[in-house]
């Protein structure tokens, strides 16, 4: 499966930095662990299980459906490193609200190996 977009290694500079700033405002701020992995798809952070930013030109990331409501996924984004970590905390504190049990039966999230990274970044392209 072909990724959506492979970075060359020079353009992983940009989105490594706003990455690792978002990792850095969400520990200070919010103190929510999270960790930067750099798949071919681009860069990604991990917060949690379902909730998992892609940074390019922007932070971007898909909004839990906690309550089951939706019909698609529905994706928001931030320019800054600052806005994305207060926006991200807001949905990890939903996340958390929940058992983790509870959460996986719904399908709301689902757990991710690194080559089911690759999977998502492919899908996001078409």
């Amino acid at each position: 499966m072909t990724p959506r977009h492979a970075l060359p290694p020079d353009e992983h500079e940009q989105p490594l930095r706003k990455a690792a700033q978002l990792v850095i405002l969400l520990a200070e701020r919010h103190n929510i662990p999270a960790t930067v992995e750099t798949p071919p798809c681009g860069v990604v952070v991990r917060v949690f299980p379902g909730l998992i930013t892609h940074v390019d030109h922007i932070i971007w990331w898909t909004i839990p459906d906690i309550a089951g409501t939706r019909d698609r996924p529905l994706r928001t984004y931030a320019h800054t490193a600052g806005g994305a970590a207060d926006r991200v905390a807001k949905h990890y504190q939903d996340l958390r609200s929940i058992p983790i049990e509870e959460l996986l039966a719904s399908g709301c999230i689902r757990l991710l190996t690194g080559d089911s990274l690759d999977d998502v970044g492919a899908r996001h392209a078409s």
